[in-house]
């Protein structure tokens, strides 16, 4: 008979480790870390997370922030994907300085930073330039379509949403008259087939609620040629956009960026897949992002790249000025 040898795990070596010994200078992670705890003055988030009489203490917004640009690189978008990750894996919890910080907490932190994030960047881009990684003489221009969580299903003119509120109406009353008539010949007994009808009334109902709230409360999107475009009713900003991949619900994503080491100097999106527009507000958002860091005249003068889909007299116009 085969013995086996018995260990007992009280007894086996653990093996420290240290977490700053994780962040390797020349990393990603540790120049997110350095920056951030060493470089940048976030004194503007202590009102909100400044709790000293009751309840548990706050996890500090450095460490959100670093478990947030660092996952975004990495491609964890999700709330829960970075809680995961913060629990999995060692560099994670190295930036994380052992916390673990739950989905709900990253969520809302993501959702509630759209004033201070302008701040954040601005800071950083001043840190770019403090470290001579910025040139100002050439600057490229370039754009690529993002994915929003909302639905193509939910996209529709106001009268194209109108009539799927009217199908959805007219679906719910025929489900309607079918549960009643099959509780007369059920004689009101109960059971799983009766909820499920129940469920889907409700299901129905609450979508034909939906789009008849987003209609009440909102205006149809005009695009430029003066004609209604489609709106959403999840994420009435997005849009639908041609890509490679085919149409999808989402974004332009903007982005102008430095010549010298690629430094991202002003990002915007918009819900808008034509890039003939968007050379003027680009350029606007570049502009006010440089002077906020100390540029004269940042653009003046400068060389301006882009592709022939931001081609237009208005976009010509834009950079003459």
């Amino acid at each position: 008979m085969a013995k086996y040898k018995q260990y007992d795990y009280n007894q086996m070596m653990m093996v420290a480790v240290s977490l700053e010994e994780q962040l390797v200078p020349g990393t990603l992670e540790y120049a997110i870390h350095h920056v951030i705890e060493g470089r940048l003055d976030l004194g503007f988030f202590d009102n909100r997370y400044r709790n000293d009489d009751t309840g548990r203490k706050a996890i500090s917004p450095k460490v959100l922030i670093k478990i947030v640009l660092f996952g975004y690189s990495r491609g964890l978008i999700s709330s829960r994907s970075l809680e995961r990750a913060c629990c999995e894996n060692i560099t994670f919890m190295a930036l994380s300085c052992g916390q673990q910080p739950d989905h709900s907490t990253i969520a809302a932190f993501v959702s509630s930073i759209d004033m201070e994030i302008e701040q954040l960047f601005t800071k950083v881009l001043l840190i770019c330039e403090e470290e001579g990684l910025l040139g100002g003489t050439h600057f490229s221009l370039d754009g690529l379509k993002l994915s929003s969580n909302a639905s193509k299903e939910w996209s529709g003119t106001f009268n194209d949403l109108k009539k799927k509120q009217q199908a959805l109406e007219r679906k719910v009353k025929e489900a309607v008259r079918e549960h009643r008539a099959a509780d007369k010949k059920e004689k009101g007994k109960g059971g799983s087939d009766r909820k499920r009808r129940e469920k889907r009334i409700k299901r129905l109902k609450e979508k034909a609620d939906r789009i008849e709230e987003f209609l009440l409360e909102n205006e149809p999107k005009m695009g430029g040629g003066g004609k209604e475009i489609q709106s959403n009713v999840t994420d009435n900003e997005s849009a639908k956009l041609t890509s490679s991949h085919g149409v999808l619900q989402g974004y332009n994503a903007n982005a102008i960026v430095d010549e010298k080491y690629q430094v991202i100097v002003h990002p915007a999106a918009f819900g808008n897949g034509q890039d003939s527009t968007h050379m003027e507000p680009m350029l606007e958002g570049a502009k006010e992002k440089l002077e906020a860091i100390g540029w004269q005249e940042p653009l003046k003068d400068r060389q301006i790249s882009e592709d022939t889909s931001y081609y237009s007299v208005e976009n010509l116009e834009t950079c003459k000025e």
